[in-house]
């Protein structure tokens, strides 16, 4: 079941007037640009695919990759028309992650994390849209929303001093967005300090999750958002950008954005995983080939399908929900925690799938120079993610499924939950 803005007492009613009018055009255009930008992220595959060993040794994805993706448009998907953004439609955006993470995983979180963000700075003051894009429309901002730093409220704004944490792709970033509980703070990235020696992990190296410190930095009011008005349908960007695309739930987007890279990875490293067996021998009994192996067949076929399976489901999803708000109409809770639901279920479907291959991949899996192992590893962070969270995501869908409260709303994950 779909609701109009009228049937919500709490909506500011005169962000919604124009819900009632044909969006057919509107959707149409943004289809159009979608494709543009399918074929254009075609093309740098290889661009791509080549700074793979480099962003994982340099713990950064490579100047030449970003530029890459620059020029498909990716980092203007969402921003608005007015600031020279191309307002495409999620799925397609999504897919193009995908196709992007077969090349390198690492490449395609920093340009999901980087990009979604644009849509949240869509919903906020126009003040703080002018800044952000008044010199590109291209212009990106990184984040750390857990509220690990400090912040205290003064004249015209916040004092924010402390650390915060697992920025992706910072060093690609001119502004930060930094969790504070109820609210998220916007900061140019100079003033902050990048700890280049923060991000030591295993998985998705190249992300260069980073951390970065404020030493009392003033944040104006208008550059702050709070959580809360995407529940309350306040958000006050809707004063300028009171269309379709700024309709979709910003934290059903930003949940959903993980699993574009993970279904991609684990695409990418299936098809690795054939070409490899295809030449690869076995050291035990004969020395047959592995594609003769009819445990590889059962459980190649498993991993293919499971994870096409959702990806086609993923895109599915976000394609009937950009229908839903150019329609003029809002996705029910209940959509909106399934959807909520399947994008964390499409990352454990990815990582399983390909783990279920892991153990027949060979010992020269292991090796690092093998991009089986990489791809492992990266999955395995994947799964790790906040957004990853099957089992949370579970309790949230079925509670609403039952009709029973939902978990408290103090934070930005609790905010996971109703938008």
């Amino acid at each position: 079941m779909h609701t109009t803005a009228q049937d919500h007492p709490t909506k500011a009613p005169d962000y919604f007037g124009p819900r009632a009018e044909d969006w057919s055009e509107y959707r149409n255009r943004a289809l159009r640009e979608g494709k543009k930008y399918l074929a254009a992220v075609d093309g740098i595959l290889d661009v791509v695919r080549e700074g793979r060993p480099l962003s994982e040794k340099e713990g950064r994805v490579p100047d030449s990759s970003v530029n890459a993706m620059i020029s498909t448009g990716l980092f203007r998907a969402f921003t608005p028309v007015q600031y020279g953004g191309l307002e495409m439609d999620p799925a397609s955006f999504f897919e193009g992650i995908m196709r992007i993470a077969e090349a390198d995983s690492a490449a395609a979180w920093i340009a999901g994390q980087l990009n979604v963000h644009s849509f949240e700075i869509a919903l906020m003051d126009e003040r703080m849209q002018e800044e952000f894009w008044g010199e590109s429309p291209d212009t990106r901002a990184s984040s750390s929303y857990a509220p690990v730093g400090k912040f205290e409220p003064v004249e015209g704004g916040y004092r924010l001093n402390g650390t915060w944490t697992f920025s992706s792709g910072v060093d690609h970033a001119q502004w930060v967005i930094l969790g504070g509980g109820d609210r998220t703070f916007v900061v140019p990235l100079g003033d902050t300090t990048v700890d280049q020696n923060s991000w030591d992990v295993q998985g998705l190296k190249g992300t260069g999750s980073k951390s970065v410190t404020l030493e009392d930095v003033f944040v104006p009011g208008y550059r702050t958002h709070m959580l809360i008005d995407t529940y309350n349908d306040a958000n006050p960007g809707w004063a300028v950008n009171n269309r379709p695309l700024y309709w979709v739930s910003f934290l059903s987007l930003f949940n959903s954005t993980p699993a574009n890279t993970a279904i991609g990875t684990a695409t990418g490293g299936i098809e690795t995983f054939i070409e490899q067996s295809r030449v690869r021998l076995t050291r035990q009994g004969t020395g047959a080939p592995a594609a003769q192996n009819p445990f590889l067949h059962l459980k190649v076929a498993d991993a293919r399908t499971r994870v096409r399976t959702v990806k086609d489901r993923h895109l599915k999803n976000w394609r009937e929900l950009f229908d839903i708000a150019c329609q003029g109409q809002e996705a029910s809770p209940l959509e909106r925690m399934r959807v909520r639901f399947e994008a964390a279920d499409s990352i454990a479907a990815s990582f399983e799938s390909f783990a279920e291959i892991w153990p027949i991949a060979g010992a020269a899996a292991s090796s690092s120079a093998n991009p089986l192992q990489q791809t492992m590893r990266d999955l395995m962070a994947a799964r790790n993610h906040g957004s990853a969270g099957k089992e949370l995501a579970a309790g949230q869908y079925v509670k609403e499924l039952f009709g029973l409260p939902p978990a408290p709303f103090s934070d930005f994950g609790t905010l996971s939950y109703y938008k």
